[in-house]
């Protein structure tokens, strides 16, 4: 199963950096917006139910993705997803588009979790030092998970650091262990 979900992110992947090649002479930030609204309207529980059931036709979601009125680079490239199958793919092929059109802008996003919400303050210390390490500027989006028991786990540009409670108590069960 976890060899279908690399394939998967690695099929994404490349839809992804197609379209980001294509864009070339777009704004390719607006492009990311645009397939964020996509992403939204699909996400819509009757349109989601028609578009990705498996007895829908290519040709009727040909025409849902018509009546979105979108940009041709767009409507183009959702046609070819469409026509290769892959519609599945689509959220995971717009996380990795905006990942490229933000490593394009010196920018990055890091994904992180805590036990509790954060305050504004602890946030924008957190995002200054997570710029000073990674030299770019950095978006953050914030998780709460109680099940992490405290600390905090930080992914950013591929690197994962697991600074969690939950961590430590593993790393010194398994040092006892041993």
């Amino acid at each position: 199963m976890s060899m279908n979900i690399t394939r998967d992110s690695q099929i994404a992947y490349r839809y992804a950096k197609a379209l980001f090649l294509a864009a070339a002479h777009t704004d390719r930030a607006a492009l990311h917006e645009e397939y964020q609204r996509v992403l939204s309207v699909l996400g819509d529980p009757l349109i989601h139910q028609v578009f990705f059931h498996p007895r829908t036709s290519r040709e009727r979601k040909a025409q849902l993705i018509g009546l979105m009125k979108l940009s041709d680079i767009m409507e183009n490239f959702l046609l070819l997803v469409v026509e290769k199958g892959r519609e599945a793919l689509l959220p995971a092929i717009g996380h990795y588009f905006e990942r490229q059109v933000l490593q394009d802008q010196g920018m990055a996003v890091a994904e992180v979790t805590s036990a509790i919400s954060l305050s504004e303050g602890q946030l924008e210390e957190l995002r200054q030092k997570l710029s000073g390490l990674t030299g770019k500027e950095v978006l953050l989006r914030t998780h709460v998970d109680p099940r992490i028991g405290g600390g905090l786990v930080i992914e950013v540009d591929g690197k994962v650091v697991d600074a969690s409670l939950k961590s430590r108590l593993k790393r010194f069960e398994r040092s006892l262990i041993s």
